[in-house]
């Protein structure tokens, strides 16, 4: 499958409005030639540190979803492992998981999407 930027765009701002309230503002797409993860998101964030120690994420900058150009064979692969990476960029926007992990927040996320008939899952397997 070709990963057009125009397509990429399509489904961000579609899945963007149904799933995330429309509050992800438009990543860098890189498009990669990895052979052992089909997707991952990536950014710089910033921490705020307060008096008593607390921590806050407080920006993002520097946004990317990366892609495999071998892995994502066709639509529906494309689907899962970019609403994969949608949910990890909520996470960090929404400050709930700043280590982008695969836990309660995750999962909580990847289940109601998976209503709608996708198949989002914590590691990627090939369906």
């Amino acid at each position: 499958m070709r990963l057009s930027e125009k397509v990429l765009k399509q489904r961000f701002d579609k899945f963007n409005q149904k799933y995330f309230n429309g509050e992800l503002s438009e990543p860098k797409f890189v498009k990669t030639g990895s052979r052992w993860t089909a997707g991952m998101f990536n950014c710089d964030v910033y921490v705020a540190t307060y008096d008593d120690g607390s921590r806050h994420m407080s920006m993002l900058k520097d946004i990317k979803i990366m892609l495999s150009k071998y892995l994502i064979k066709n639509s529906r692969i494309l689907d899962n492992i970019l609403l994969h990476e949608m949910i990890h960029y909520y996470g960090y926007q929404m400050d709930k998981d700043i280590k982008g992990s695969h836990g309660r927040f995750f999962k909580r996320m990847a289940n109601k999407i998976n209503k709608d008939g996708y198949n989002v899952q914590t590691y990627y397997r090939e369906d």
